[in-house]
């Protein structure tokens, strides 16, 4: 499932167009919107975007101005721009910075729906040469390097970086993470991996880890025994910079950074599992200013909790040691406790998730966030559960609520649109209308005079 993301200026535009998207039986995609440049770098920064489709003209930062933010942080998104003139000047630049199409928003649909169809063509035959390119990779043996993997097993035992550092035996070894500088610890693992073998399968994840990683973040990794992956994190300032503001607290800034990681993070196990056919979980740490002073202790509880959850039935997994809580992780490490038994209460989790937040973000990401798993597993893994969509439960739970509301309270339409989280009354109200036949204010009218 590709992620597309839609950006204009005019709300009804963007709320038509995600509605026709969602529609259209003939797309599998998560579509997400953005009413300005502003909101949808924001966007950018937290969720894997594969295709932009957005106005060209908007004011503060246009379209041409939004390309440079969105293939920062994710190079591969393919782009397509709607504008309301045929304007030489646009689309000259436009193709210089290799845009997929260039759509007047006077063509009508139609195009639309093609330009994102090919956009979507052209990603599958990047993913199909990438899957052509590892295969080629994988007759070769690469030389593993032995020194950088005692180095890091010898830190997770609790042993000083700064000591080891000084090492004779280490002197000349190119260790790219700065002691001095705060940086994350990620594990991870391929779910229920029996094969003592395969060390070139969890090599192929490295590879493929390293593919999605930017340059901006240096990286050190080793291979624990023949199961766990291990690599440590550092941002460069160049990366830093894009997620400080002047209010921000240091830890929100390393916060913002780690979110955009786990987006990162979604796209390697969405790879891993098409061309290397592997579910792969991943656990990170917390506050990286600490990482030196804790980092055998966050090491043993990440290692624990991907342990426990994997042979839970999970698969796909995304810790955060902060988004952790202890009552959660203490029903994993119960003796006895049966994989459907589990899986139900993730179930129950997501049900609540949703329940408290219809009126703010319940989004695939949100709720995946929530329950520590990959968002695009999570939407199959509700579906094997309990043999239903997770949008349509939504749907079904915003629609109940609002006709509680609407039939149990005094709150205007527009109110109760905002409650069950919809930012525009239109919107709503073709929802409404499509789910139940009638517009919300006759739904109404007929309870009243009933």
């Amino acid at each position: 499932m590709y992620r597309l993301l839609i950006v204009d200026d005019e709300p009804g535009i963007v709320n038509g167009l995600v509605q026709l998207f969602q529609e259209n039986t003939q797309f599998e995609l998560d579509v997400c919107k953005a009413y300005s440049a502003k909101e949808a770098v924001e966007i950018a920064k937290k969720k894997k975007l594969d295709i932009l489709l957005s106005d060209i003209r908007m004011p503060q930062k246009n379209g041409l101005q939004l390309i440079d933010e969105i293939t920062f942080y994710w190079p591969l998104c393919r782009i397509i721009f709607l504008s309301g003139y045929s304007d030489f000047d646009y689309i000259h630049e436009a193709l210089r910075k290799n845009v997929d199409d260039y759509i007047l928003k006077t063509e009508g649909v139609g195009p639309i729906f093609e330009a994102v169809k090919q956009a979507s063509k052209k990603l599958d035959e990047e993913n199909r040469r990438r899957i052509q390119e590892e295969k080629a990779r994988m007759h070769f043996q690469i030389a593993e390097p032995f020194l950088k993997d005692e180095l890091v097993r010898r830190v997770l035992k609790g042993e000083l970086m700064r000591s080891l550092r000084n090492e004779s035996r280490y002197e000349d070894v190119d260790f790219c993470i700065s002691i001095d500088q705060p940086a994350f610890l990620l594990i991870g693992s391929i779910d229920r991996l029996e094969d003592v073998t395969s060390r070139g399968l969890l090599e192929s994840v490295q590879r493929t880890f390293d593919n999605y990683l930017p340059a901006t973040i240096a990286r050190e990794q080793a291979i624990l025994g023949n199961d766990l992956l291990v690599w440590l994190l550092q941002p460069e300032e160049v990366l830093l910079s894009r997620f400080q503001a002047a209010e921000t607290a240091i830890e929100s800034q390393w916060n913002a950074v780690k979110v955009y990681m786990k987006g990162i993070l979604e796209q390697v196990q969405n790879d891993c599992e098409l061309r290397l056919g592997v579910f792969v979980s991943f656990g990170i740490s917390g506050n990286p200013v600490s990482i030196w002073d804790t980092i055998r202790d966050q090491y043993e509880s990440l290692r624990s909790m991907l342990k426990n959850r994997v042979s839970a039935g999970q698969n796909m997994v995304m810790i955060d040691l902060e988004g952790s809580s202890i009552d959660e992780e203490s029903l994993y490490e119960r003796s006895g406790m049966r994989q459907e038994d589990v899986k139900s209460l993730v179930i129950d989790q997501i049900h609540t998730y949703i329940h408290e937040h219809l009126s703010g973000d319940i989004s695939l990401t949100s709720i995946a966030e929530k329950v520590h798993f990959n968002p695009s597993y999570l939407s199959r893994f509700y579906k094997q559960m309990t043999g239903s969509n997770l949008l349509e439960y939504i749907h079904t739970m915003r629609l109940e609520e609002a006709i509680r509301l609407m039939e149990h309270t005094n709150l205007k339409l527009n109110e109760i649109a905002v409650r069950v989280g919809f930012d525009s009354h239109s919107y709503f109200t073709t929802f409404f209308k499509r789910k139940k036949g009638i517009s919300p204010q006759e739904y109404r009218n007929n309870k009243t005079n009933e």
